[in-house]
């Protein structure tokens, strides 16, 4: 797992087919804690031009929603690359007011292994009404 604004926000990969929640992951460890983190899937969102902007506004406020009822949040998708950093980088610039760049670059820095597709930052750049390249 990894925590994008630490005890808050985070993103990682499941494979598993269902999954509800997961436990507090150091991938520097690779320690397991009992803290329990709510999930907010986005494997049904496609690594291409094909979802809406809706689909990314739905997948943002689920995940505020689990912040605001238990705290925190992960962002899974199957392999915590592309679908679950974009989505963790609307829910920076939605909801903790950050710059979309500033966000973009947050989880860089924090996910080491993010490479969000560029169809993902082409609708979030529209959906936020980021107009500079």
């Amino acid at each position: 797992m990894f925590k994008i604004v630490e005890n808050k926000l985070a993103t990682e990969g499941i494979h598993e087919f269902t999954i509800y929640e997961l436990k507090d992951v150091d991938h520097e460890t690779e320690g397991i804690a009992n803290i329990v983190w709510p999930v907010a899937d986005v494997r049904d969102l496609y690594d291409d031009d094909s979802n809406s902007l809706e689909d990314y506004e739905k997948k943002i406020d689920l995940a505020w929603e689990l912040i605001e009822k238990q705290g925190r949040v992960v962002i899974c998708c199957v392999a915590g690359i592309s679908r679950s950093n974009a989505i963790a980088l609307g829910v920076l610039v939605k909801y903790f007011d950050m710059d979309f760049y500033d966000a973009w670059e947050l989880v860089r820095q924090r996910v080491p292994r993010a490479n969000i597709n560029p169809s993902h930052i082409s609708k979030l750049k529209k959906l936020f009404g980021v107009t500079l390249p």
